[in-house]
Order: C-alpha cells, then sequence, then structure tokens
C-alpha cells in the first residue's frame, strides 16, 4: 500500500492543503529573527572556499538565503514537521543520547527533552531537512498539476539545445609513440599512412604495424567529451570531420600521432518530443517548481516582520528590521 501512486497523492495532497492552511490562517504580521552571526559565519565559509570576500552583491546574496531559509524552516515548525519527520525525529534522538550517554529514556522522551533544548533548531542536519521537506510539499503541488500538450510543446520547442545529442564516433587508431620514436615520429607516421594506403590495409592488421597503446586501439560510439578525455582536445579536432572509411592522418595527440579509420559516424540530432516526452515533463516540472518556491517565499517577506539581531560583545541585542 506504501508505494501506491494514489497513496503518495493524497499525502501530498493532504501536506499542500495543511501548508495553505498555515500560510493563509498565519497573522497578517508574523516574525521571525536572524543573528547577523549567523550570516557572517556563510560569508566567511564562502572567503574560504573561494578564496576571496564576496562582493556587496554576494554579500546581499549570501544574507538573503538566509533570510529566506529562517522563512521556510518557519513553515516547517508551523506544520509540525521538526516532530513528524522520522530523520529528524532519529537526528535529535542520536543527538540525545551521544549527550545523555547511557540512558533508559525512551524515544519520545528523548525527542521532548532535545525540543525542550532547541536542537531542532540550532542543528544544521536537521534544519536542512525540514527546509527540504517543507519544500517538497511545494514541489507535490507543482507535481499534481496536469500539464497540457500544447504548454510542454511549447516548452520543449524554449529548451531544444538542452536534448541534443551529441555525435558520436566508431574508430580505430594506429598509434605511433613520441617517446619511443622522438623527432622521427610525425616522418613514422606519413610514412605508414602511404603503406596503410598503397596497400589498403584493413584497420586490425594496420594496428599491429604501430605502437601498443595501453587504452586500446577501438572507441565504439564514443562522444566528443569521451575522445577528449581519451586522447586529449587536438585527437578530438582532428577526426571531427574526418571521412569514413579510410585512413586519415597524422593526427597528434597528448601521445604522439595517429592514423585514425572512422567507421561509423552518427552525427549529433535532437530527438523528438515523442522520444523524450517524459524527461521534457520532469524538465518542465523542475521549472515550475523553481518558479513556485521562489514565488513562496517572496509572498512570505510581504507578511513577515524581519528582525536582524545584531551579536555585539558586551552590548544587549537590538533587532534590525529589514
Amino acid at each position: 500500500m506504501i508505494r501506491s501512486p494514489l497513496l503518495h497523492f493524497l499525502l501530498a495532497g493532504a501536506l499542500i492543503f495543511a501548508l495553505q492552511s498555515v500560510w493563509s490562517s498565519a497573522p497578517e504580521e508574523s516574525r521571525i529573527e536572524v543573528r547577523r552571526s549567523e550570516i557572517d559565519e556563510r560569508i566567511e565559509a564562502y572567503r574560504r572556499q573561494m578564496g576571496r570576500a564576496p562582493n556587496d552583491a554576494e554579500a546581499r546574496s549570501i544574507e538573503n538565503q538566509v533570510i529566506e531559509n529562517a522563512l521556510w524552516l518557519e513553515q516547517a515548525f508551523a506544520l509540525g514537521l521538526h516532530e513528524m519527520d522520522s530523520v529528524v525525529r532519529q537526528r535529535l534522538i542520536i543527538n540525545m543520547r551521544f549527550l545523555e550517554g547511557e540512558t533508559q529514556a525512551s524515544d519520545e522522551e528523548l525527542v521532548a527533552r532535545a525540543i525542550e533544548l532547541g536542537m531542532d533548531k540550532s542543528d544544521t542536519v536537521v534544519q536542512r531537512r525540514l527546509i527540504d521537506r517543507v519544500q517538497a510539499i511545494v514541489r507535490a503541488g507543482v507535481r499534481a498539476r496536469p500539464i497540457d500538450d500544447a504548454t510542454l510543446a511549447a516548452h520543449y520547442e524554449a529548451t531544444q539545445e538542452r536534448w541534443r545529442e551529441p555525435a558520436l564516433l566508431d574508430l580505430t587508431h594506429v598509434y605511433l609513440s613520441r617517446d619511443k620514436r622522438g623527432d622521427a615520429t610525425v616522418d613514422d607516421a606519413r610514412a605508414l599512412l602511404t603503406r596503410l594506403e598503397v596497400g589498403t590495409i584493413e584497420p586490425d592488421p594496420g594496428v599491429a604495424l604501430g605502437d601498443p597503446f595501453l587504452a586500446g586501439h577501438r572507441l565504439r560510439g564514443a562522444t566528443p567529451n569521451r575522445i577528449v578525455a581519451r586522447l586529449g582536445p587536438h585527437f578530438a579536432n582532428g577526426v571531427a570531420e574526418a571521412p569514413t572509411g579510410v585512413w586519415v592522418g597524422p593526427i597528434e595527440s597528448a601521445f604522439g600521432q595517429h592514423l585514425v579509420w572512422i567507421h561509423d559516424r552518427v552525427e549529433s540530432r535532437i530527438p523528438s518530443l515523442e522520444e523524450i516526452r517524459s524527461r521534457v515533463v520532469e524538465d518542465w516540472i523542475e521549472q515550475e517548481s523553481r518558479v513556485a518556491l521562489r514565488k513562496h517565499v517572496e509572498r512570505r517577506k510581504l507578511v513577515v516582520r524581519i528582525e536582524i539581531l545584531e551579536d555585539i560583545a558586551g552590548m544587549s541585542e537590538e533587532p534590525a528590521s529589514s
């Protein structure tokens, strides 16, 4: 029963209704507090990660993210997710057992004590989980919305390049090692190319006339990125427009020179909507979910009084409205 799509739909609907009820029944102006020290910690984390201090726009973005997280947490607590979510409960229990050591307290008692101590509001793992859960309710609301063919077609047309499949190459290469042949590598490759062409030598016996290559001499269904990863950008550029069914080269790689036989080429293409319909639907849901999340948080900003508490050593905290 737990895997039933109908049950999932009903549960999502109930949570969406609960969330809407919480927002609609909230006072016209509620209040949340954000500590300046938390914003400063995020800015310092940015500086350590990026190796520089954020500019004014980046610092403002970090501050907005902290405020928005506080808004989402407010909703999570209003819904009681901190008491209902199994992951949050388990985290609080683990924290309390670590804090108290051996104890005969039940899980329910440990959760209650953790909440009394404010762990549900201070533990970053719990905070991230609660934000994810309340945002998942909004996302579920988007997923429950029907999408008509015209809307889906318009989204597909607007995002066509996103669905482009790369060109694929099936090739064999004869390798001539720069380490082994030194300055003679290019001349050796040209001489061998003439020998392969005059003798109309096929790819498999042709490989034996070159040097061993640890990664192998055959690439099947290789994308440009895979070719770059295997043999470097110069080689990838050299085979990009090469004809099929003939020897071409020499083509330089990161390792030496190569003579190449293209067996088959599949040109880059954009699949039809019918071929990738499910992927396009998921992409539309993700796009609409981001829009819905932004709208929700912007609506909350209009009715919530946000106070940033300045943390100043030796002085009382004075709220600054935002």
